[in-house]
C-alpha cells in the first residue's frame, strides 16, 4: 500500500468511517491537491478496487457511462462501459473524477446509481434492462470548484444532496516535504526542499492576491524523477514556471516574481 497522503487525521478517518457504511462522499479542492490521491488511498484502506471514471470526458454521455455497438464477425455487439462493469463487482470503490465537468446527460445517468435506487437502465440490452449496484460498492466523486476553473460547472442542490461535501486543501511545504520523504527517502526529500519551498510562495502570493495561481502539490511531485538529472533551477525554469508562460503580460510578471524570490533562496537558473 501507498504512503498515507496527508489529509487532517480526523477528516480522513471521517471520509473512511462514511464511505465504509455506504454514504457517497464529494472531495472538493483545488486542482492537484491530492483528492484522487487521497480517494485511492482511502480504497486500499478499505480493501476495495479502485475504479477511475472520467467525467470530465463525457461529451457522449451514454456511449462513456453505460456502452455502445461495435461491430463483430458481421453483428453488432453492446460494449459495456467501465461503469456499467464497475457498478456489477462487489468490493469495488468508483471514484468519479472531475464530477464538476460532467454534462447533464452524464449527470442524468449518474442520478439514479447515487440514490435510493442503486440501479441504472440500460436500454441497450436484450434483457436484464434495469442493472443494480452489486454488494459494496461505494462511491467517491472528486470536484474543483471556484472562478479559477472555467470548464467546470457550479455543483448544484440535487447533486449535492447525493453526498457529503469534504474540502480538500493544498498540503503546507512541511507536509509535502515529509510525503517525499515517506515516497523516495531523506536524499530527494533534502533536494526537493527548495522546489517545495517555491511551492509554498505561490500560494502565499495567491492568498494576496500578487499572482494568478499556485503551484499545485501534483506539479511538485511529477517532477520528483527529474532532480537525479536536472538542478532545481534547470527543473523550475523549463518545468513549473511553464504554467506562467502566457500571451498575458501580467501573468509574465508572475514568474518574475517567482524567479526574484527562488534567487533569495540559493536557486540558481543555469540552463
Amino acid at each position: 500500500m501507498t504512503s498515507n497522503f496527508v489529509i487532517e487525521k480526523t477528516k480522513s478517518e471521517i471520509c473512511k468511517s462514511l464511505v465504509e457504511t455506504g454514504k457517497n462522499i464529494l472531495l472538493t479542492g483545488g486542482t492537484g491537491c491530492g483528492k484522487t490521491t487521497f480517494a485511492i488511498e482511502m480504497a486500499e484502506q478499505l480493501n476495495l478496487n479502485p475504479v477511475i471514471i472520467n467525467c470530465g470526458s463525457t461529451q457522449d454521455a451514454r456511449s462513456a457511462l453505460i456502452g455502445y455497438f461495435t461491430l463483430k464477425n458481421g453483428d453488432t455487439e453492446f460494449q459495456e462501459s467501465d461503469l456499467l462493469k464497475a457498478i456489477q463487482e462487489p468490493n469495488t470503490m468508483i471514484i468519479l473524477d472531475e464530477l464538476s465537468r460532467a454534462s447533464d446527460d452524464a449527470l442524468n445517468i449518474l442520478f439514479p446509481l447515487l440514490d435510493f435506487r442503486a440501479d441504472i437502465r440500460v436500454e441497450e440490452r436484450d434483457e436484464n434492462r434495469i442493472v443494480k449496484v452489486a454488494d459494496n460498492v461505494k462511491f467517491v466523486a472528486t470536484a474543483n470548484v471556484g472562478l479559477e476553473y472555467s470548464a467546470t460547472r457550479s455543483i448544484d442542490r440535487a447533486l449535492q444532496d447525493r453526498f457529503l461535501c469534504f474540502n480538500i486543501p493544498y498540503i503546507t511545504p512541511t507536509q509535502l516535504n515529509g510525503y517525499i520523504k515517506k515516497l523516495h527517502g531523506s536524499e530527494v526529500s533534502d533536494a526537493m526542499k527548495p522546489l517545495t519551498q517555491v511551492y509554498g510562495y505561490t500560494h502565499k502570493l495567491v492568498k494576496k492576491s500578487k499572482i494568478s495561481t499556485a503551484l499545485s502539490t501534483r506539479m511538485i511531485l511529477d517532477v520528483i524523477p527529474l532532480v537525479s538529472k536536472f538542478t532545481v533551477g534547470q527543473i523550475l525554469e523549463n518545468v513549473l514556471l511553464s504554467i506562467y508562460q502566457t500571451d498575458s503580460s501580467s501573468i509574465v510578471s508572475d514568474s518574475s516574481i517567482i524567479r526574484e524570490y527562488a534567487d533569495s533562496v540559493g536557486i540558481t537558473f543555469n540552463k
